[in-house]
């Protein structure tokens, strides 16, 4: 990642030439070198640094690359037509804004909330609906919560059916729309021990101790483990970056994962009002996984033993902001045996291994919404991707403070009665994984693995049985799900290398462990859909492209889904022997609850990339049947 230093330098280059000099710098971040220089790059070698800036002047994007050592900017290309993500002054301007003016204060007092100290008002995107009136514009809709109760819940006292709709590039507010008050709801949903009240008796402490320390090595970004090799950087954007994840045994390096990140998030509410119809979040590219991460508390977020790593962003002047103990790094014991057999038959003998992994794992405060995303290496040579959603409902005032109420069945239409006055607006959300495998090396091929049933001959005493028969994808695009149908009978996923093969001759491979338990039901020519077209399929694969990083392409606020994964795939390249990036994407309808107020339980949705050939024998064989003492 970039050092705080080079952020500095990069803002005094882009200080230094009149194109970029009134700009507000949004994003400074790592340019990557090429991969061809990372792959060949030895101790000792020289890397080119070089940081990539996305800055905006009035509506115009200002692109550009910075050679940190020549001081100079390399390349620089100005965008129009496309709105960068969110900064954070700002979205805190246009919210001050909303709050100056007089139509929206005499509706807030109208209400009974004179004072704005004691309210929140936040700023929601508005999407792209195909407004004629919206074009060209950078609207969000400011609305407000009451925080008179607040202890540490600001979303659980909506002030319902008003809104500010704003114009940020202008700091103008276009329209208040005030559709009839609801009374603010009057329970208590902050969720201190002291708000709880009553709590459970205290439990015995049940921690993970690592008497003689860790057997994880943490230098910087890189990291050591087992036979593991990696690096991890966190960026404003995609959050955790894990790269050059490699099995490392005997003294023989063996690529698995050049590069793996979340792409995109998208998060749909199913709510046709004007305050809701348009929160259909791109919460990566509208906002930022990595602006969001907030600092992990050790013996709640990670264990107390984890490394904890701090991390450096930017401000929108360019200066660097710092983000303590944004990474956590951690092994823990699974409680699970690695493997196990008993041979009862043989000597009444087990053998067995304890099964312990490594986490890496951000957690991001998205709005309401918490995310923990989690990378996980195994012994056996697994990695796991996994993302768990906590936090806060998107709630909704509502006059209905019980089902037997006369307005119930109107005010539940959309979502779940979670709370006198509140309903959990029903919802999806979905992740979208961009991983650059190397398995063995750059020359991959998809391979499916069928399963087809054969029905035996009348004498056989089975009737059937079933073989498997190899299928390798030629051409770019939707290998799992769209027009294969979401359900296309049982199959194994794997990336092989055709080169490369194990001791009896297998080509060496990593299987893709998937369920897709979320698909878009909304009309895919609804406007959300379209901006987030990377769904109309589980699984892509496309030849690996430097600039082709996000599902939805470069730019999200306001997109209108004619770029991104769909348009890249469309050019029908070749994916045999190829440089692969696999596309998967994860999906949850989330149907709200009562036990998800006033916090939710953290939920979990993962895939995994298992070893399949890759190795003459269980990777985890050499493991000790005891630690060391």
């Amino acid at each position: 990642a970039l050092t705080a230093d080079e952020i500095k330098a990069a803002t005094a280059i882009l200080m230094s030439d009149q194109r970029t000099r009134e700009a507000l710098y949004q994003l400074i971040t790592l340019q990557e070198p090429p991969k061809a220089d990372v792959l060949t790059w030895q101790p000792g070698d020289a890397l080119k640094r070089h940081a990539r800036v996305t800055a905006v002047r009035g509506s115009t994007v200002l692109e550009t690359e910075l050679d940190l050592a020549a001081r100079s900017i390399a390349r620089y290309t100005e965008r129009r037509g496309v709105e960068a993500p969110f900064s954070s002054s700002e979205l805190t301007k246009g919210v001050e804004v909303g709050l100056e003016h007089p139509g929206f204060l005499e509706a807030l007092k109208k209400r009974g909330f004179s004072d704005p100290k004691k309210l929140f008002c936040g700023p929601f995107t508005m999407g792209n609906f195909g407004i004629k009136a919206h074009e060209g514009k950078r609207l969000v809709k400011v609305g407000c919560f009451d925080t008179s109760r607040t202890t540490n819940n600001l979303w659980a006292w909506p002030i319902e059916r008003l809104y500010a709709l704003l114009e940020l590039r202008e700091k103008k507010v276009l329209q208040v729309v005030d559709y009839g008050a609801v009374p603010v709801s009057p329970g208590d949903s902050n969720f201190t021990e002291a708000a709880v009240g009553a709590l459970r008796p205290a439990e015995n402490p049940t921690v993970i101790a690592q008497a003689k320390g860790p057997n994880v090595k943490v230098n910087g970004g890189q990291v050591e483990w087992g036979n593991w090799r990696f690096h991890v950087r966190l960026e404003a954007r995609q959050g955790p970056v894990i790269s050059l994840a490699r099995w490392v045994e005997a003294g023989k390096s063996r690529s698995v994962l050049y590069q793996g990140y979340m792409s995109e998030m998208f998060v749909p509410y199913m709510d046709p009002e004007y305050g809701w119809y348009s929160r259909t979040y791109f919460d990566m590219g509208e906002y930022g996984l990595g602006v969001f991460a907030s600092p992990l508390k050790p013996g709640i977020d990670c264990p107390q033993h984890a490394a904890f790593l701090d991390a450096t962003l930017n401000d929108d002047g360019g200066q660097p902001d710092p983000r303590p103990r944004s990474i956590c790094i951690f092994e823990r014991n699974t409680g699970d045996p690695a493997w196990r057999h008993s041979e009862v038959l043989l000597n009444q003998g087990t053998e067995g291994r304890p099964g312990v992994e490594l986490v890496v794992r951000v957690a991001s405060q998205v709005g309401n919404y918490d995310y923990l995303i989690d990378w996980v290496f195994s012994h056996a040579g697994e990695i796991e991707a996994r993302v768990g959603a906590t936090g806060v409902l998107g709630l909704k005032g509502v006059a209905t403070r019980h089902m037997r109420d006369a307005t119930a069945k109107e005010d539940t239409r959309y979502g779940t009665l979670v709370a006198p006055g509140l309903v959990g607006i029903s919802h999806d959300h979905y992740f979208n994984f961009r991983l650059d495998m190397d398995v063995d090396g750059q020359a991959n091929s998809f391979q499916e693995d069928v399963y087809q049933r054969v029905d035996l001959p009348a004498d056989s005493p089975r009737r059937s049985i079933y073989t498997v028969t190899p299928r390798i994808v030629d051409k770019e695009g939707v290998v799992v799900g769209g027009a294969h149908g979401h359900d296309s009978g049982p199959r194994k996923l794997r990336v092989i290398s055709e080169a490369r093969s194990n001791g009896v001759g297998n080509p060496t491979s990593y299987e893709i462990l998937h369920a897709n338990h979320g698909h878009l039901i909304i009309d895919p020519l609804d406007p959300p859909a379209q901006r987030a077209a990377f769904l109309r399929g589980d699984i892509w694969v496309t030849p690996h492209a430097p600039e082709e990083r996000y599902a939805g392409g470069d730019y999200m606020m306001a997109s209108s889904g004619t770029r991104g994964l769909p348009a890249w795939a469309a050019q029908g390249r070749s994916v045999r022997n190829r440089d692969l990036v696999v596309w998967v994407n994860l999906g949850m309808h989330h149907y709200t609850r009562a036990e998800d107020a006033p916090v939710m339980p953290t939920l979990w949705h993962s895939f995994r990339l298992r070893p399949f050939n890759f190795f003459d024998r269980n990777p985890a064989l050499d493991l000790r049947t005891d630690f060391a003492r």
